[in-house]
């Protein structure tokens, strides 16, 4: 007798949460529906050997849904996802659906504007660009720079190939000469010169700097004026 109670009682438990699923549900399909317009961050897929050089940041998503849903929707959590079958270096026009879009349940999509958005790859190069020091400030005592090296010379740097080959010396964070007379050395970061072209290493570099005064090397000393 007490299994069979307790089996009935099992079988009550269910119907139950089943009823309840089906209120839950029942009420939110009768619920009156509404649109909202985000500004939904477009996200790419990871290319190997590939850099995206030219992008979408967002795009304008339309959704539709239960009006609950929609008054309390986050826009953060609603994201576009951007992937190539074949990815290859080049420029490509992309179509966005609303299988691109990622968002929580019972929304959909009505509108994606732009729905076709522009995308650039180019090819990701290694390559060791020279340093040049940038230099500001003036020395003291007349004094002069006589020369000016950067230790290492080069950096290993990645970025796109096309952009790579355009660029001859990458530069330090400036070194201030004020005050110095006599040879002075400092640490220095390397600037890259594009948010796409990463400085891989050494992102620190010594700059030593070799000071002169002009004309020190005409004075004499008095005991040789004298014979």
């Amino acid at each position: 007798m007490s299994e069979a109670r307790s089996i009935w009682g099992l079988r009550l438990l269910a119907l139950a949460l089943a009823v309840t699923a089906w209120f839950v549900l029942s009420v939110e399909n009768r619920e009156p529906t509404s649109e909202k317009v985000v500004e939904a961050t477009v996200r790419y897929d990871n290319f190997p050997g590939l850099i995206v050089v030219q992008r979408v940041e967002s795009v304008r998503v339309g959704i539709r849904g239960p009006k609950s849903r929609i008054l309390s929707l986050n826009p953060y959590v609603v994201d576009v996802f951007v992937e190539l079958p074949y990815p290859a270096s080049g420029s490509f026009d992309v179509p966005l659906t609303a299988e691109n879009v990622i968002l929580p349940e019972a929304l959909e999509v009505v509108s994606i504007e732009p729905n076709i958005i522009h995308l650039e790859l180019d090819v990701e190069k290694s390559d060791l660009l020279p340093v040049t020091p940038r230099l500001e400030g003036e020395p003291a005592a007349g004094a002069k720079v006589r020369m000016a090296e950067v230790i290492p010379p080069r950096v290993l740097v990645r970025g796109p190939e096309t952009m790579l080959n355009t660029i001859d010396a990458l530069f330090t964070t400036p070194v201030d000469l004020t005050g110095h007379a006599l040879d002075f050395q400092e640490q220095a970061a390397v600037l890259p010169p594009d948010p796409l072209v990463n400085v891989v290493q050494p992102a620190v570099v010594t700059v030593r700097i070799s000071m002169e005064i002009p004309g020190a090397d005409s004075l004499t000393n008095p005991s040789d004026c004298e014979q």
